[in-house]
């Protein structure tokens, strides 16, 4: 009787010990979506993805959202908009207020699905957006950096200040055979009057496919762009400051993100509260904004790229 009972108590530990090992196993989700794959698989900055998926915003763009764990340990949620320039009728343009150049008045911010709504017009849908160049908060406000639209110079000046080093540092530009551009504030002058579209921007993330180093390593909500040599542009917003649990994103990590993906170059715009994604919904037909501001609501903003697209 007691070797029946031993055999029963090494027989019970033995399952025992199995549940507690199955418990504590650490099944890693394996990506979906090919921005996911590739990201998990090439990309030195992202350790692990919790989840990815990928729909059509419209032919010619698609949105990929991604929880990601960083290398670094920090959570983050992503949201990349890839952009297929060579689509017939895909395009990039810059957003502004009341999808107006004029100025006179002075400078002037407005929510994304507002200016959306401004711009959108039949032969030339709005699909997406992005907020753009960082901004002089008091009044009078004005862009840090450069203002092209439509082949319109609205202004060529710059605002440098040391106090914000971050910002007024490039410019991201569609030159007039349709070819985007980014590079330092040093060469606008030389490219100024081939430039259709143009914004200021900050940190070049990515020069010539290289990520240049930084010391800044502070980690907020960011929107940056990105492109590749074969007419691929890449738009990429993430949250931070916690909202929803996400850090935030580095200029490495993104870096080596747009690196993954195949650009060439990229920039970072406006982040913090001003880090907005958004669609028009491909099923609902409304604007939608994709990510989660760290203001708790849409924030208006001085200037935005927009994807613009030949649809009824």
């Amino acid at each position: 009787m007691k070797r029946y009972f031993s055999v029963l108590a090494i027989a019970f530990s033995a399952i025992l010990l199995w549940s507690c090992s199955k418990e504590q196993e650490d099944v890693h989700y394996v990506p979906v979506t090919p921005v996911g794959k590739t990201l998990l698989a090439d990309c030195p900055e992202v350790a692990r993805i919790f989840n990815d998926t990928t729909f059509v915003v419209t032919v010619g763009v698609e949105e990929t959202d991604l929880h990601v764990q960083t290398m670094s340990g920090y959570v983050q949620q992503i949201y990349l908009m890839k952009v297929d320039t060579k689509q017939p009728g895909v395009r990039m343009t810059v957003a502004m207020p009341n999808n107006s150049t004029f100025i006179g008045g002075g400078w002037n911010r407005q929510k994304l699905t507002d200016m959306a709504t401004k711009m959108d017009a039949p032969r030339a849908r709005v699909a997406a957006m992005v907020n753009g160049d960082f901004w002089q908060t008091t009044d009078p406000i004005n862009p840090r950096g450069p203002v092209h639209k439509g082949g319109t110079i609205v202004s060529s000046a710059w605002d440098y200040n040391p106090l914000v080093a971050q910002q007024a540092l490039t410019y991201v530009g569609i030159m007039d055979d349709g070819k985007m551009v980014i590079g330092p504030r040093s060469e606008y002058e030389s490219v100024k009057n081939r430039l259709r579209e143009c914004t200021g921007a900050g940190f070049q993330m990515l020069v010539d496919g290289l990520f240049p180093g930084t010391d800044w390593n502070a980690r907020d909500p960011r929107t940056a762009i990105g492109y590749t040599d074969d007419g691929i542009v890449w738009l990429l917003t993430c949250d931070g400051r916690k909202t929803f649990g996400a850090d935030g994103l580095t200029y490495k990590e993104m870096a080596y993100i747009f690196q993954t993906l195949g650009c060439v170059n990229a920039a970072n715009f406006d982040g913090g509260g001003s880090a907005q994604m958004l669609i028009r919904h491909p099923i609902a037909g409304v604007w939608q904004i994709r990510n989660s501001p760290a203001d708790g609501t849409e924030r208006p903003v001085v200037n935005g790229w927009a994807v613009i697209v030949d649809e009824p």
